[in-house]
């Protein structure tokens, strides 16, 4: 054996000079500032990625204006237990609200685990409380959204639409219920929308796509409140046309309870169908001239023998606003701007820049925007004291029809004739009148003119291919009652919530999980067990388990011919 001892290996490196001590620690200084400074950036610049179907936690830009509006604390108390489907959902949108003022204050109250604070809360707003079968407590109450001693109630059925209950889809509404509890505690008051009535027009309590219940229904969930004026019938006594269909929509034959007109904020007519009496008219008027505010829907209305249009008796009305409504049917021969259906009569105007078509002109890329069906058109005064702003108009090559009645006997595609009003035509115009002698307002009186009273119906608010038409309305009610901007949030997508499962099916899982997935585990076992056994058996391999024992592949005794360490 060698005397030489071999060299010691892993020998300990030299000793980390004084340089490299302080490059670490500079290293470990410039990584500690600089995660401060990112946490800084991140807190000034906020910013959350929504990547859920719909974009459910993206807010709207009518909610974020309702937002940055608030100047003083809002209370939302979430009063939904852990387990609720919906408690998730809420707590992320709130954080989004209070991302983008942090003076909403949310607080959450789980009845179950917290009955102390939701005791507290409940004795204050008056929340009505009560134990299921298991012990779970529910309110009456989901959320509650609260401006000092101003409280607004949110149920679990304001934050969730059931579209399908045989599919179990639902559509969330979070949004929309959150930021129009906001709104509504933020008003001081419930502006007065008052609805002409006695001559014919639709009533606000009918329902369906002819009555104006939608409307009502949408003006009161913006805080705004609704009622119908008294008015006297016209000279006739009756309506015309379809007498069954019109009677079943319009407004009671019995004068509305009178109201002070002067109380209103905004006076609506909305397609009034016999003539106006002129005491009407010149108690119209004179809400106008001392700074009151009016939307005017009105359109072609035939009379009895369908051979000429009814003379409403509102010229004098509508010379206010420096406005005439034109005796024409208007056809739109664009074939981009009219409906397949039909004629012409039904087509999406041209909008126009104003303050209250800013959203649609916003919209426009999203497909968003008004149709009219039925409409005439609308001219300016000779000597109206404003010139009124045009809203909607139509193309060039759309045209005013005079004979209407005449084309209707024998109806064909519609051209223009001599006499008829050619494109492009204003059907719908806003006026914004000088301020009245000592009047401390801060705009004088406004009116909204629009030449079809199909605008003010509940179809616009039931389907979603008018829903351009229904913002349209609801700009001119803001405009005119200088109020904010109703509220207008796109519906989330509807998703399925649940899992129906019949007999038959609960049948079919049962077969599954409990006889053919564990039948199918034992025999792909059995298949197993029996490929191994079969390689354990088979002999002659190398080295393989067939090799006799004690003794390697060339035969020989295993360890023969074996060197042993160390030998010289």
């Amino acid at each position: 054996m060698s005397g030489e001892r071999p060299a010691q290996a892993g020998a300990p490196p030299p000793g980390t000079s004084l340089g490299e001590k302080l490059s670490t620690s500079v290293g470990i200084i410039a990584a500690m500032v600089l995660a401060v400074l990112v946490n800084l950036l991140v807190a000034r610049h906020y910013k959350r990625w929504d990547w859920t179907q719909g974009g459910l936690y993206t807010l709207s830009d009518a909610t974020v204006s309702t937002l940055r509006s608030i100047e003083e604390p809002i209370r939302v108390y979430v009063l939904l237990s852990e387990g609720d489907p919906l408690t998730l959902s809420v707590r992320h949108l709130l954080d989004a609200y209070r991302a983008e003022n942090p003076r909403i204050e949310v607080e959450v109250t789980d009845p179950d685990r917290r009955p102390a604070e939701f005791l507290a809360v409940q004795q204050r707003y008056g929340v009505v409380a009560g134990k299921t079968d298991d012990g779970r407590i529910v309110t009456d109450a989901a959320i509650i959204v609260a401006r000092g001693d101003r409280p607004h109630f949110l149920t679990a059925s304001d934050l969730v639409e059931v579209e399908d209950e045989d599919d179990l889809r639902s559509r969330p509404r979070l949004e929309q219920a959150l930021t129009g509890a906001i709104r509504s505690v933020l008003r001081s008051e419930r502006p007065l929308i008052c609805f002409a009535a006695g001559h014919g027009e639709k009533s606000i309590e009918a329902g369906g796509a002819g009555g104006l219940a939608a409307l009502k229904d949408r003006l009161n969930k913006n805080n705004y409140e609704v009622v119908a004026l008294g008015g006297r019938r016209g000279a006739d006594g009756h309506g015309h046309g379809d007498e069954d269909e019109e009677e079943a929509l319009a407004a009671p034959a019995e004068p509305a309870p009178e109201v002070d007109l002067d109380r209103c904020r905004v006076l609506v007519l909305a397609g009034p169908s016999r003539p106006v009496p002129a005491s009407d008219v010149a108690r119209y008027r004179a809400f106008i001239e001392r700074g009151g505010s009016a939307l005017i829907a009105l359109g072609p209305v035939p009379d009895e023998s369908d051979q000429r249009y009814v003379d409403l008796g509102l010229s004098g009305l509508l010379a206010v606003a420096g406005v005439e409504l034109r005796s024409d049917f208007v056809f739109e021969l664009d074939p981009k701007l009219r409906s397949t259906q039909g004629f012409g009569e039904t087509f999406a105007p041209i909008v126009r820049p104003h303050p209250i078509t800013e959203g649609l002109i916003k919209a426009a890329d999203l497909g968003l925007g008004p149709v009219l069906t039925v409409a005439s058109s609308l001219a300016p005064t000779a000597s109206g004291p404003v010139v009124p702003a045009p809203l909607l108009v139509t193309s060039d090559k759309a045209f005013g029809m005079v004979d209407f009645f005449g084309w209707a006997r024998d109806p064909s595609e519609p051209k223009p004739r001599d006499g008829d009003h050619p494109g492009p035509l204003t059907v719908a115009c806003a006026s914004e009148l000088p301020k009245p002698a000592g009047s401390s307002a801060a705009h004088g009186p406004r009116v909204v003119v629009v030449g079809s009273p199909g605008v003010l119906y509940g179809a616009n608010w039931q389907s979603p291919e008018l829903r351009g038409t229904a913002v349209l309305v609801e700009s001119a009610l803001s405009w005119l009652a200088a109020s904010p901007p109703m509220l207008d949030i796109p519906d989330k997508p509807a998703f399925t919530a649940g899992l129906r499962i019949s007999e038959d099916s609960l049948a079919g899982i049962f077969r599954y999980v409990i006889v053919y997935m564990p039948l199918a585990a034992a025999l792909l076992g059995l298949a197993v067990y029996l490929a191994r056994r079969g390689s354990e058996r088979r002999p002659g391999d190398k080295g393989g388990p067939g090799a006799p024992a004690g003794r390697d592949a060339r035969g020989a005794p295993a360890g023969a011919g074996a060197e042993r360490e160390g030998s010289p």
